[in-house]
């Protein structure tokens, strides 16, 4: 396997650098693998044109060519390559503009050999069979219930029968999840979802059941979000579900709370008791005084004849 490797690791480099721009430049692009081929390589002309013949040592007169016209590219190829075999391959060049130039480039570096059957199988094996998922349990009825009747139990890594207050509620995509501050808040007040699974940078909106926008906010770079929304007032007391949804990725999620009703108004600083009853005594000794001094007889005059 690591020869394999080292094999597809040559394959990077060029086959030939051409310092002659007249000359073509070619390079190995692929060797014998597991699947069914050869050797593959890529002839691009220089400036002048160029007959160009791939050949072997088991097929020395050439197993593929092409003439090539000035900066044209051409992509030779070998016959197939048995199981285990090496293959060994060069380039021979002629120069068309009647100069008789002509070379071989030996293509060092670059003999294969395919690998063995065995080898190729044992990669490419089938995956190991799935083990079947156990069976779920049997409901078990509680004590005292009616004969016929069973208590849904949970299953490992099944939701739950019923989504408490406050949990993640389904949604249509599972990737997403959202849970609330509280399982309870009262009609105008507040309450903060944390979410997850979003994009980063995405605009997220929590909405009410009847669809209107309670509050919008951005997705951090690891796609959580936390947004303060406010319950209308005038509401319905009771369950209800807050939906959050994702802009760009359309990701949805739930969560299930329960309105309480708003309370009423109440007398921010009322008077204690004991300082009610005080003024009320306070009051009435003075209103005796006043009575008491509207009934005094004036006295009689000094020195009267």
């Amino acid at each position: 396997m690591s020869g394999l490797l080292a094999g597809w690791v040559a394959l990077a480099g060029p086959a030939l650098a051409a310092d002659d721009p007249a000359r073509p430049d070619a390079r190995v692009t692929h060797g014998p693998s597991c699947r069914p081929g050869g050797v593959a390589v890529e002839v691009t002309a220089g400036t002048v044109a160029y007959a160009v013949t791939l050949a072997t040592t088991r097929s020395p007169d050439g197993e593929d060519s092409a003439e090539l016209a000035p900066g044209e590219t051409v992509v030779l190829r070998t016959g197939d390559v048995d199981w285990g075999e090496t293959i060994d391959s060069r380039l021979e060049y002629a120069a068309l503009d009647g100069s008789g130039t002509a070379y071989t480039d030996e293509l060092d570096g670059f003999s294969f050999t395919r690998p063995a059957e065995e080898d190729c199988a044992a990669i490419t094996a089938p995956p190991p069979a799935e083990v079947p998922p156990a069976p779920m349990p049997t409901p078990v009825p509680e004590p005292g219930a009616p004969a016929g009747e069973a208590v849904p139990m949970p299953v490992p890594g099944l939701p739950a029968p019923e989504t408490a207050p406050g949990a993640p509620a389904d949604g249509p995509d599972a990737g997403a999840s959202v849970s609330a501050s509280a399982e309870q808040v009262a009609a105008g007040g507040e309450v903060v979802l944390s979410a997850a699974g979003f994009g980063a940078g995405e605009q997220v909106t929590v909405s009410g059941p009847d669809g209107t926008v309670l509050g919008t906010a951005v997705a951090a770079p690891d796609g959580t979000v936390e947004v303060a929304v406010r319950i209308p007032d005038g509401g319905v007391p009771g369950p209800t579900t807050l939906e959050v949804v994702g802009a760009d990725s359309a990701r949805t999620a739930a969560v299930n709370l329960r309105v309480a009703a708003a309370q009423g108004p109440v007398d921010p600083d009322p008077l204690p008791l004991p300082l009610v009853a005080a003024g009320l005594a306070l009051v009435t000794t003075a209103a005796g005084l006043v009575l008491a001094a509207g009934r005094r007889h004036p006295a009689d005059p000094t020195g009267s004849a």
